[in-house]
């Protein structure tokens, strides 16, 4: 019997935070994951519309939230923080579904990635939120296969 394959869907990722939201998606295709440029934003408002014009832009099919949780699984302040706005989020993206998917040491795997690149410590820290956001992407469609 032939293997069956996940058909490709336009996917758009999300490492949430309170003053910048990395984002990262796939190309139109399906195939490719490239980093987003960030939100800079302090409120959940503004951060909701700009991902919500994305949304509408990249016409994306699936978004996958990272959810910052503690070393023993359990949702701590932040993860109840990423929660709320992923309410909000919910909302206006409709009827997109929202999956989460666990975003622990993704920061720390983004910036390792950059160091590695030969990227400066400045440079890194401006790419550090996309990258890590493309990490909980490529994390995502791995568990997708």
């Amino acid at each position: 019997m032939p293997e069956q394959h996940e058909p490709k869907r336009r996917i758009l990722a999300i490492d949430y935070g309170a003053a910048r939201t990395g984002l990262a998606a796939t190309d139109w295709t399906g195939t490719i994951s490239v980093p987003l440029p960030r939100v800079d934003a302090r409120d959940d408002a503004t951060t909701v519309r700009y991902i919500l014009e994305i949304v509408r832009e990249r016409e994306t099919q699936v978004i996958v939230l990272g959810i910052p949780l503690l070393l023993d699984g359990a949702a701590g302040e932040r993860a109840r923080r990423t929660t709320e706005f992923q309410r909000l989020l919910a909302q206006a993206v409709a009827p997109v579904p929202i999956h989460t998917i666990d975003e622990s040491h993704s920061t720390d795997e983004a910036h390792e990635l950059l160091k590695q690149g030969g990227l400066k410590a400045a440079r890194r820290k401006q790419l550090a939120d996309s990258v890590a956001a493309l990490v909980i992407l490529e994390r995502f469609r791995s568990g997708c296969r």
